[in-house]
């Protein structure tokens, strides 16, 4: 079943407990319509250019709650995948997704007075360039 013209559910995490629970309500989705769902998490490493070291932690720490994720998808009796992008989070986001997709991310903009007008969101500026639907998770 298609429910307008959703193919796949893309769940966007890091480890916050609003992509816990993007996670729920993506799997309860994809339960209830019967369609596809991945879970995907972006390493922004491109802010360590030359820390390998740097960059092999942050590989194994997303790993291990892209894992813990997916068990909690799990419980909703769907099959996952999981999947880790390397590259600034926005941008691989909005290249990961298709028309036909609905993303599903949740809302995490931290930034407060001048900086919340010089640096937008990863959430913001994939809300607004995503070639699909977007469902936000505050």
């Amino acid at each position: 079943m298609v429910i307008n013209n959703f193919k796949r559910i893309v769940i966007t995490v890091d480890n916050t407990e609003n992509s816990k629970k993007a996670v729920k309500k993506g799997a309860y989705l994809a339960k209830i319509y019967g369609i596809e769902a991945k879970i995907i998490t972006v390493n922004d490493t491109h802010q360590f250019i030359s820390s390998v070291i740097l960059e092999e932690k942050l590989k194994k720490e997303s790993q291990i709650f892209l894992n813990n994720f997916k068990k909690i998808a799990e419980t909703f009796n769907i099959k996952i995948e999981t999947q880790m992008i390397s590259g600034k989070p926005a941008e691989e986001i909005i290249r990961y997704v298709k028309k036909d997709d609905l993303l599903i991310i949740a809302y995490q903009n931290k930034s407060k007075g001048i900086d919340k007008v010089i640096n937008k969101s990863v959430s913001d500026e994939v809300i607004q360039n995503a070639p699909c639907s977007v469902f936000v998770i505050k």
